[in-house]
């Protein structure tokens, strides 16, 4: 598949899992002991679904809290609670609009090396920065997301 039908496929993808999760907040206390206590479970019953101790089950609790919890300690934690852990970026807007977003700020960066660029009218301005726009959006030239 080409990189742009790929691309497309994916941004379709990543902004509808986004719509659907862009709500969801953190509990206070973290997932792992929020869902440990809607369940009614202990530590130690986690600690032994798990195959750890109960400090293991407080620190994993604690260090989630902290930001510093492993993916697979989520995931294991999760298992043996019964449930699933689901991991996500989600983008603070649609990937077409952050791309076009970039692509504008490119061409706004560009329009600078344009030998005559001063002498054109407004309009003329403008139409250059979106047509330049629109060309890098289909190019998407490897520097794309590089700061300028």
């Amino acid at each position: 598949m080409p990189d742009f039908l790929h691309r497309r496929r994916l941004a379709r993808m990543i902004d509808r899992t986004a719509s659907q999760v862009s709500d969801v907040a953190v509990p206070d206390k973290g997932w792992i002991a929020s869902v440990r206590h809607a369940l009614g479970m202990s530590a130690e019953q986690v600690a032994r679904r798990k195959g750890v101790s109960r400090n293991a089950v407080y620190q994993a609790e604690r260090s989630e809290q902290d930001g510093a919890v492993s993916i697979k300690q989520m995931e294991q934690l999760a298992a043996a609670m019964g449930a699933r852990f689901v991991y996500a970026i989600v983008p603070e807007a649609r990937i077409e609009d952050l791309k076009y977003a970039q692509a504008m700020k490119l061409a706004h960066a560009l329009i600078a090396d344009e030998p005559e660029a001063d002498t054109w009218s407004a309009d003329a301005r403008q139409d250059w920065i979106e047509d330049k726009a629109a060309e890098l959006l289909h190019d998407m030239p490897p520097t794309f997301w590089d700061d300028k």
